[in-house]
């Protein structure tokens, strides 16, 4: 559980931008200790779909990866994320009802309300070391 606060305090740190607007969405992906890939668009969407297209054209093996964002994780982004191999999501904010169900179905972990000292698992909390 430290160590999904810690990458959601990095992915913080690390954007300028909304810091002085709070008007944008940060993404990244991380391994279990630190952000390796870093994004921000005014679209929760397009920050994520700018980080699926850095590991396309690096070749970035995605399999033990983590997604962070500020963003909601919808099914849409959940699909997204399946579809690069990518286990564990993190967010900031909520999950909706179907990407829980799709998370499910797929063995993936979902974590939601990384904020302050809470973390939401809604899903494989089991793949959580606390």
């Amino acid at each position: 559980a430290d160590q999904v606060r810690q990458l959601m305090t990095e992915l913080h740190s690390r954007s300028e931008l909304y810091r002085r607007s709070r008007g944008v969405h940060n993404c990244g992906l991380a391994d279990t200790e630190k952000i390796l890939i870093f994004c921000t668009d005014i679209g929760r969407h397009n920050a994520v779909d700018m980080i699926l297209g850095e590991c396309f054209l690096n070749e970035v093996d995605t399999t033990d990866k983590i997604l962070v964002t500020t963003g909601r994780i919808t099914s849409e982004i959940l699909i997204k994320a399946a579809k690069m191999q990518i286990p564990m999501l993190i967010s900031r904010s909520a999950a909706t009802s179907l990407s829980l169900d799709l998370a499910n179905s797929l063995n993936m972990t979902v974590i939601g309300y990384v904020r302050g000292g809470s973390i939401l698992a809604y899903s494989g909390a089991e793949n959580l070391i606390c």
